[in-house]
């Protein structure tokens, strides 16, 4: 709990704290004000001279951007160009190396002639006196023995920067030159060499590419060739020779039987069929319905004898009887005639059958064939896969040389070409620029004119800082009189208040020196609270605080009065603080703001409560070295805080860390609050009596405190309404 305490509120030394008198430092800038004036004005001159004196650069740009350029013209076999991968980050950082890359620079340089020019090449001015001496002492490289290229090389790097532009595919080239007319000349001719740079290296792709598959395609030709004579010299000794559709000749022998045995199938299948048909029609005596019939001549012309017939025999039918001999002969011949077209059906239908039989015949002889070629192609079944692993053999080979050929065609025609596209194009060339890009002349006047005002408020600042005539010494509070009894001395209220005085200007050990002295005067021996002083002095142990109970014997409550009197005595000479413990005790006391002049602030309540800190709670004497810690403000709840003796405890053993002197007040002597910090926590107990208290009462009150096993506790007694500062003994009178 100590380390909330910050030093500017701890005892330290005991001088005022010092604040910063800001308006005295815009007093001493005011009065200076030459001095920021004079330094930004000399910067305002030196910037316009030097920003006129210095050659003007101008920077030239080109943008390129990266992508395939092949056209359905240029683009060589099956290749899609819209398949092709955009190039990624890293692809345009590899190219902006490409751009930068000291090859392309040489040719830059003999492109754009630089070599004697002043500019960039060194020599072009011949080697100075200086440069001379400093190759002598071996701090730089001769240049005559440097080629011309090497030479111009680093300020051809200084003037050249090739950067790709966010989020895109786009490189953008800048030159720099004090010629405006050579800078744009070498961004556009760095972007053409960038480009043709590109096309020579698929030029030499392609030619290392023809180089390797020229030797490729040689050896599959000859491979292939190989292949296919073995296939075909196997073919011949197994007698597996190709027929139609690349088959052997058993195999389409077979195929060939096979679709005659179906067509004589289906043909006596037919022919049986039909002469069921016409077979049943006969029966039937329907045999002009035959189709077979019906087409036959002698048929057809029995049918129309037969027509004739049975209208003739239905005309005489009419006139004669059945009997008549006329009547007889056409019944005789329409007999005839039907004997012989059923004859003529038989033998249609044996026709048919004949048929039938001899497309049976064919299906059996066919059905043999059959089976003994399938006996012959089982046989020739392992030739068969031995002349399938040549053929496929030299099927591959001949597949892989009719690739490499076609890639190697290819990439002759791109060796041979004139030109090939490069995977990039120019978007923007450079122009000869107009404003010069160094130096940038307003904003370069505007800085170093601010900047010069800036340094010279800087060092006027720091030297009113380390002279200590900025800080100025503050004082909290008014000082206030104490009010005191009418039984205390006159000389008590007459003991001036330690106000030390000094002057803001002064040096600071000045300040120091006299406010020791004034506040490091010795106590008086005759005063009742210097007999006090010099009581406690002879009872604090050296290296431990001295812990000292002042209780209100009396009706009113002095307490306070004697805390605060004592507390500024015993301040003069070590530290001190004053705790005010009426809210703890939940009883009304004269507060130390009221006879302190401190302001009303956080006290004793709202540390134990939590609502403020140790550097919030302590206040400082208007009139001395003295820190207070006011009783404060019970929370709104009303709880009691004489309850949190835990807390209350932690409190004093922290003051105890830090202050020599803790005195403790605005309680009365009677209650187990005040008996516990008087046997717990106090090493002096002092009692504050008035005139109408006796020696039986203050008995009475050491006994409610339950000193009688304290004997080596000590107890002063103050009375207030006379001069005597009594030191008595535990169960002693006063």
């Amino acid at each position: 709990m100590v380390s909330d305490l910050h030093d500017d509120e701890l005892p330290g030394d005991g001088l005022p704290r010092r604040d910063l008198d800001v308006s005295y430092l815009g007093r001493r800038l005011k009065a200076q004000k030459r001095w920021l004036i004079g330094p930004a004005l000399v910067c305002f001159v030196v910037s316009a001279v030097a920003v006129n004196l210095i050659a003007p650069r101008y920077t030239a740009e080109t943008k390129v951007l990266i992508q395939s350029q092949e056209a359905y013209f240029t683009r060589l076999g099956n290749a899609d160009t819209q398949a092709q991968p955009l190039p990624d980050d890293e692809a345009v950082q590899s190219q902006v190396q490409l751009v930068s890359s000291r090859d392309l620079a040489r040719q830059a340089i003999k492109a754009l002639d630089l070599k004697g020019n002043p500019e960039f090449d060194p020599l072009a001015n011949g080697v100075g006196p200086v440069s001379r001496l400093l190759i002598l002492l071996g701090l730089q490289r001769d240049p005559l023995g440097t080629p011309s290229e090497e030479r111009i090389l680093p300020n051809y790097f200084d003037r050249l920067t090739v950067f790709p532009v966010t989020k895109s595919r786009v490189l953008t080239i800048e030159f720099e030159s004090r010629d405006a007319d050579l800078a744009a000349r070498a961004a556009n001719t760095v972007a053409s060499l960038y480009l043709d740079v590109q096309s020579s290296a698929k030029r030499e792709a392609a030619h290392t590419a023809a180089e390797s598959l020229r030797g490729l395609v040689a050896d599959l030709r000859t491979r292939s060739a190989e292949a296919e004579a073995k296939a075909q010299a196997f073919r011949s000794e197994s007698g597996l020779l190709l027929g139609a559709n690349n088959n052997s000749l058993s195999s389409q022998q077979l195929t060939d039987m096979t679709t005659q045995l179906a067509q004589a199938r289906s043909t006596e299948a037919e022919a049986q069929a039909r002469a069921k048909l016409i077979r049943d029609m006969v029966r039937a005596g329907r045999i002009t319905e035959v189709p077979d019939v019906a087409n036959n001549d002698l048929i057809r012309r029995l049918s129309e004898q037969r027509a004739a017939l049975q209208a003739e025999a239905a005309l005489q039918g009419r006139t004669l009887l059945p009997g008549h001999p006329r009547m007889q002969e056409l019944t005789a011949q329409l007999a005839n005639i039907d004997a012989q077209l059923r004859t003529v059906a038989e033998k249609v239908v044996r026709g048919l059958d004949s048929d039938a039989r001899i497309a049976q015949g064919r299906v059996d002889n066919l059905t043999t064939a059959i089976n003994t070629q399938k006996d012959a192609v089982g046989a020739a079944g392992p030739d068969q896969v031995k002349l399938g692993e040549l053929d496929l053999n030299a099927r591959l080979l001949k597949d892989q040389l009719e690739f490499n050929t076609s890639k190697y065609q290819e990439a002759l025609a791109r060796e041979n070409a004139g030109s090939n596209p490069a995977d990039a194009r120019i978007i923007s060339r450079a122009v000869a620029p107009q404003l010069p890009s160094f130096p940038k002349k307003l904003p370069i006047i505007t800085i170093m004119t601010i900047a010069g005002a800036l340094l010279s408020l800087g060092i006027l600042i720091a030297r009113e800082l380390l002279s200590g005539r900025a800080f100025a010494r503050s004082d909290r509070g008014v000082s206030l009189p104490i009010s005191l009894p009418e039984e205390f001395p006159a000389r008590f209220a007459e003991e001036p208040a330690l106000k030390p005085t000094f002057d803001p200007r002064a040096e600071p050990d000045a300040v120091v020196a006299a406010t020791d002295s004034a506040m490091m005067r010795p106590a008086r021996s005759s005063d009742p609270i210097g007999v006090l002083v010099d009581e406690l002095a002879a009872l604090k142990q050296p290296e431990q605080a001295l812990r000292v109970l002042v209780l209100d014997v009396g009706l009113s409550a002095r307490s306070n009065t004697v805390a605060v009197r004592l507390g500024r005595a015993l301040s003069r000479s070590s530290r001190t603080i004053a705790v005010d413990l009426a809210s703890a005790a939940g009883r009304i006391a004269t507060p130390h703001g009221e006879m302190t002049g401190t302001a009303k602030g956080d006290g004793l309540a709202e540390l134990l409560d939590g609502r403020a800190s140790f550097a919030e709670v302590i206040h400082r004497d208007s009139q001395s070295r003295l820190h207070l810690i006011q009783a404060g403000v019970l929370p709104a709840s009303g709880a009691d805080l004489e309850t949190d003796q835990e807390g209350i405890a932690n409190v004093l053993d922290a003051l105890a860390e830090t202050y020599d002197h803790v005195l403790m007040s605005g309680i009365g002597a009677s209650g187990v609050f005040a008996g516990l910090l008087a046997q717990e926590h106090t090493d002096v107990l002092v009692l504050a009596s008035d005139e109408s208290v006796g020696a039986t009462r203050r008995d009475a009150c050491r006994a409610i405190l339950g000193l009688d096993e304290f004997d080596d506790l000590p107890v002063l007694t103050v009375e207030l309404a006379g001069d005597a500062v009594e030191l008595v003994s535990h169960g002693e009178a006063a």
